[in-house]
C-alpha cells in the first residue's frame, strides 16, 4: 500500500495493500477500496450528505458501504458520497462526484466535472463526458454514451411541488447503447429507448423509442438508427 503521509484514512475504512492513496486524500468509515485502486490528490470518498436544513429531502447521516472497485482511478478532487458502489475499471475525471446511494457497473469512464446525483445507476461501459449533469432518481443501462455539457432533471415543477415525493421526482430512463448528442436536456421521466439517438442540443419532453435518432426543441423523430 502506499499512501500519502497527508492522506486521511479514518478508522472502519478498509484500503487494500496494493491501492495507492495520493496527497490529501480522506477516506470515510466504511469504505473499501478494492486491488489495484488509485486515488489523486484532495478526493473524498465515503463523505456523508449535510443539507443545513435547505433542502426538502431528507437525507440519512450515517455512513455506509461504499465501494470503490477493482483498478478504478479517481483523479484529482473526485468527492464519492457515502453508499455508492463504483465497479471495476472505473475512471472518474477531476472534479468528477457522485452522491450517495449510487451504483455504476464496471468499465465506465465518468470524465471532468461530471456530477451524478443521488440514488442513481449506470450500467458497465457507459461514457459521460465533462461537465454534463446526471439527476437524481435516474437509471442508464450499460453500453450508452452521454457527450459535453449534457442535463437531466427530475422535477418538472423545478422545486415547487411541495415535499419532496420520490415517486413524483424521476430523473430520465436511458436505455442500452442510447447516444445521447452534445448539450442536449432530457426532461423527467422520459425514456430513451434501446440504440437511439438524440441529437446535439436538442431538447427531449417525450419518451423516444428503439432505434430512432431525434433532433430539435422539442425533439422530434427524424430517422431510424442504422443497424
Amino acid at each position: 500500500m502506499k499512501v500519502s503521509e497527508t492522506a486521511v484514512i479514518h478508522p472502519g475504512a478498509i484500503v487494500s495493500e496494493d491501492a495507492i492513496i495520493h496527497d490529501y486524500v480522506v477516506i470515510y468509515p466504511g469504505v473499501i477500496i478494492e486491488d489495484e485502486v488509485e486515488i489523486f490528490d484532495h478526493s473524498v470518498v465515503g463523505k456523508i450528505p449535510k443539507t443545513a436544513g435547505s433542502t426538502k429531502r431528507k437525507v440519512e447521516e450515517e455512513y455506509k458501504r461504499t465501494v470503490i472497485g477493482r483498478g478504478s482511478v479517481l483523479s484529482v478532487g473526485c468527492v464519492v458520497y457515502t453508499g455508492t458502489v463504483i465497479g471495476r475499471n472505473v475512471l472518474l475525471g477531476d472534479m468528477a462526484s457522485l452522491r450517495e446511494d449510487c451504483v455504476v457497473g464496471d468499465h465506465c469512464v465518468l470524465a471532468r466535472n461530471v456530477s451524478v446525483n443521488y440514488n442513481t445507476k449506470i450500467g458497465s461501459h457507459t461514457k459521460i463526458m465533462d461537465n454534463t449533469h446526471i439527476t437524481g432518481n435516474m437509471i442508464i443501462e450499460d453500453h450508452v454514451f452521454i457527450s459535453t455539457l449534457v442535463a437531466t432533471t427530475n422535477d418538472n415543477a423545478m422545486g415547487k411541488g411541495g415535499e419532496y415525493n420520490e415517486e413524483r421526482e424521476k430523473g430520465p430512463y436511458i436505455k442500452s447503447g442510447a447516444t445521447i448528442g452534445a448539450a442536449a436536456n432530457i426532461l423527467p421521466a422520459v425514456e430513451i429507448g434501446k440504440n437511439a439517438v438524440v441529437g446535439a442540443g436538442s431538447v427531449v419532453t417525450k419518451d423516444v423509442p428503439d432505434r430512432k435518432t431525434v433532433m430539435g426543441v422539442p425533439a422530434r423523430i427524424v430517422r431510424e438508427v442504422e443497424k
